[in-house]
């Protein structure tokens, strides 16, 4: 078994979350409200923290959707308080932990098109460089350069103990 090797601490976590909030503020400063969504348990924390900063920086309006992907057939199901039609003409920025091959977030682009989402920005904790889809984040907290056996991992199981690790 491989041994982890952390690639972010808590503290640096932090830090990149701070950052990507100035910049996702900096794109959306001209708007009244924003829809942030979070993909899966990982994506939906950072999401939170992100949206957080947003409120620190002084964007008030921020709505939370949590996007859960089914492994079995990649179909994305959307948990909010806000009735997604509102997103019509919206700005979005989907949050995940790892953008891998991009599959996931692939999968969850359909139901938002049809949608007639405004925009749509992606933000993730980490890129790795490979992609078996055309999908790149307009946000990243580190990209790092991965063979396809390495994983890496965010682990928040610990709210005061945050780690990015590489498998």
């Amino acid at each position: 078994m491989t041994q982890s090797v952390i690639i972010l601490n808590h503290q640096q976590i932090s830090h990149k979350i701070k950052r990507l909030a100035w910049q996702i503020y900096e794109d959306n400063m001209e708007l009244e409200t924003i829809y942030v969504a979070g993909i899966d348990n990982r994506g939906m924390f950072l999401a939170e923290r992100i949206a957080d900063e947003l409120k620190t920086i002084g964007m008030e309006n921020i709505h939370l959707i949590n996007i859960v992907i089914d492994r079995n057939n990649f179909e994305p199901q959307f948990f909010s308080n806000v009735d997604l039609s509102e997103l019509k003409n919206q700005s979005l920025i989907i949050v995940d932990d790892v953008l891998n091959s991009g599959k996931t977030l692939i999968s969850a682009f359909l139901p938002l098109l049809q949608r007639q989402v405004g925009k749509i920005r992606i933000a993730v904790l980490a890129s790795r460089s490979y992609r078996l889809f055309p999908v790149n984040a307009d946000f990243v907290g580190i990209s790092m350069a991965t063979t396809f056996q390495e994983h890496l991992l965010f682990d928040d199981s610990d709210i005061n103990d945050l780690k990015l690790a590489l498998n």
